[in-house]
């Protein structure tokens, strides 16, 4: 069984129920897990076969960040590939769109982190890449690297369309992979895309909720926090 977890934003006790009373179970976080420590990774990891993507608020401070790429979790992140987990393959695009960088459909800034700290200024720079808050920032070379690969599910913290917010970008993405499902978090209300005329079923997992792998709402958060 594959669980898709909406964004925790830093608390993780909704998911214990579900996972305590599962076996061989498998969860995915659809993005801003928002962690100080890696801690949560390590409790969810002794009840679940643990993957997630990053969403934009794990790069909004120094902790969220080094809580997934400064340790050994940062092997659990989909972002960029596709990996089989329970028979299903799994591709993941995390991150957000962001002007500076691209906001689709306009044209792209840069294509890549390289191409973007070339024409960085250095006090700008940030451990030697990119800025931590565009470390959460969609390339298009994160597209490129997906289009290429087939899978079955597709996950993402932007949302496709026909979300008021989503992009038509990840629709293409979904067509171009062959992909049955798209999950998705960033928007915390679950959109209902029922009437989506698609060939592939998208799913928005809204904060702080949970949905089985068809798609049924197995928790649903309230988001009383105003984010």
């Amino acid at each position: 069984m594959i669980l898709f977890a909406g964004d925790p934003h830093g608390s993780f006790d909704h998911l214990y129920p579900f996972l305590k009373n599962q076996q061989d179970v498998a969860l995915v976080i659809l993005g801003d897990l928002q962690l100080t420590t890696p801690e949560p990774l390590e409790k969810l990891a002794q009840l679940a076969d643990l993957w997630f993507i990053h969403g934009n608020h794990d790069s909004k401070t120094v902790e969220a960040f080094e809580a997934l790429w400064g340790t050994e979790w940062k092997q659990r992140n989909l972002h960029g590939r596709v990996q089989n987990i329970q028979g299903k393959r799994v591709a993941g695009l995390g991150g957000v769109f962001r002007g500076q960088i691209w906001m689709p459909p306009n044209k792209p800034m840069f294509f890549d982190p390289i191409h973007y700290c070339q024409y960085c200024s250095q006090e700008r720079i940030w451990r030697g890449g990119v800025p931590l808050r565009h470390r959460t920032s969609i390339f298009p070379s994160d597209i490129e690297v997906l289009e290429t690969q087939q899978a079955d599910i597709l996950i993402c913290h932007e949302a496709p369309k026909p979300h008021p917010s989503g992009f038509a970008v990840i629709n293409q993405l979904a067509e171009k992979m062959g992909v049955q499902q798209i999950y998705h978090g960033h928007h915390h209300e679950n959109f209902d895309y029922a009437d989506a005329k698609k060939p592939y079923q998208i799913i928005n997992v809204g904060f702080r909720s949970l949905c089985d792998e068809a798609g049924r709402y197995l928790y649903v958060g309230v988001d009383d926090r105003g984010v």
